[in-house]
């Protein structure tokens, strides 16, 4: 029945839910994108750089370090700066003024990481709906078929078992990408954490 179906052709079989799914997997995939284009702008590697701004400072070269932390693209340059502005501040001002940035920004790397976690959580229901419509649907023409026959109920088998496929072909690459975020985050958040206690105890030597 389903050799001589295209890909496409096999997706549309699935009706309403599946091209629901495609919505959503389209979705996915620009959060997806959209979040790996900005983690690999802001990925450095913060030992070096530390190393960079504590030389500079042991040198009395603060302007260069705000160079430096403006032409770095990240949070851990962000938090140095934060910190250096700070610097004629005690140091529990100082550490609430760079804790307070570092909350800042966790929150918006992840402004969009919550939906693709509900995305990977939601997409496989979506498509088990779809798969119970397509057994009622499969049940319902044989009630009206007086012949029955495997014919009768393969347009409603044929949506469930596309629904499903589809429901997990979203949601899987979904949550493998939101886990990997939250991990690639969490670094983010304790280099910087690491970073600005660095800079504060150097800044209150």
């Amino acid at each position: 029945m389903f050799q001589e179906l295209s890909f496409w052709q096999m997706l549309l079989k699935g009706g309403a839910t599946v091209i629901l799914l495609m919505g959503i997997s389209v979705l996915s995939w620009w959060i997806i994108l959209d979040r790996l284009i900005r983690l690999s702008k802001i990925k450095i590697k913060t030992e070096d750089f530390m190393e960079k701004v504590r030389n500079l400072y042991e040198a009395r070269k603060e302007d260069s370090i705000v160079t430096l932390c403006q032409s770095t693209p990240g949070l851990v340059p962000s938090v140095v700066l934060e910190a250096l502005r700070n610097k004629k501040k005690d140091k529990e001002k100082m550490e609430n003024a760079v804790q307070r940035l570092i909350n800042t920004s966790s929150a918006s790397m992840q402004s969009t990481m919550g939906i693709l976690g509900t995305i990977g959580n939601v997409t496989p229901f979506i498509g088990l709906f779809g798969t119970v419509i397509g057994i009622m649907r499969a049940f319902h023409d044989l009630s009206l078929s007086s012949g029955g026959g495997p014919a009768v109920v393969a347009s409603g088998i044929a949506e469930a078992l596309v629904a499903t496929a589809m429901g997990l072909f979203v949601a899987v690459p979904a949550v493998i990408f939101y886990n990997y975020f939250v991990r690639r985050v969490d670094g983010i958040e304790t280099d910087a954490v690491n970073a600005g206690s660095q800079m504060i105890d150097l800044l209150g030597e």
